[in-house]
């Protein structure tokens, strides 16, 4: 009777085991806080290799999917239209998959942007893996100097 019982109780305790690994707790999703974009480098030259950085705040959790995406304004002039036109670059991104990582993004600045103190926004589009919130978005601000 003792192997039996010996064995019974080894088996709840591996299946208690299996249980609770393929249940993994993952927490809760949250939201990242985000502070004022920065440039680099500030001011930029035409030709300059330039990164604008979002720091975080505080973490975000449960963030899979993620599309940044940065708008320049005012920063290019339309010739069929005779205005102002705003550069967009979008960068997609793993949040949670590739270490929490402040959002940013390189490039090089064209010859005809045009000059002056420009608004940068950055819009954050989450896909959400964990609780009732599938999708989510939140915004940052800053500014972009060209001379």
């Amino acid at each position: 009777m003792d192997k039996h019982f010996s064995f019974f109780m080894l088996l709840i305790t591996f299946l208690g085991i299996t249980l609770v690994s393929c249940n993994e707790n993952y927490g809760e999703y949250i939201r990242p806080q985000y502070g004022s974009i920065t440039c680099t480098p500030s001011p930029v030259i035409a030709g300059d290799s330039v990164e604008l950085v979002v720091p975080q705040k505080s973490l975000g959790n449960g963030i899979a999917a993620t599309t940044y995406t940065w708008v320049i304004k005012d920063i290019g002039w339309d010739e069929e239209t005779n205005a102002s036109k705003d550069s967009v670059i979008t960068v997609e991104d793993n949040y949670d998959g590739l270490g929490k990582r402040d959002p940013c993004v390189k490039f090089l600045v064209p010859a005809n942007w045009v000059k002056g103190n420009h608004a940068v926004t950055m819009t954050a589009t989450f896909s959400v893996y964990i609780g009732n919130t599938l999708f989510d978005k939140v915004s940052a601000n800053g500014r972009m100097v060209i001379e």
